[in-house]
């Protein structure tokens, strides 16, 4: 069996963001789902556009005779 590992750039239709909000606010006992609300040390953003437009990503694709995955790395 073959196995292939690869990077390449792909194009893939995007929403873009707002800015991080300066002083969300949160629900510290607000509980949903499982989760504590706190969010702290990553940003909250409560905006996001209305319009997507095209943005390419780095993609690693690896492909054998039974699948093909694309992982899009940090």
């Amino acid at each position: 069996m073959e196995v292939k590992a690869w990077a390449e750039q792909v194009t893939i239709p995007t929403y873009g963001i707002g800015q991080p909000e300066k002083n969300p606010m949160f629900l510290e006992k607000g509980v949903y789902q499982g989760s504590s609300g706190v969010v702290y040390p990553h940003p909250v953003v409560e905006k996001i556009s209305d319009e997507k437009t095209d943005k390419e990503y780095t993609a690693v694709f690896l492909k054998n005779d039974y699948l093909k995955i694309m992982v899009f790395p940090p």
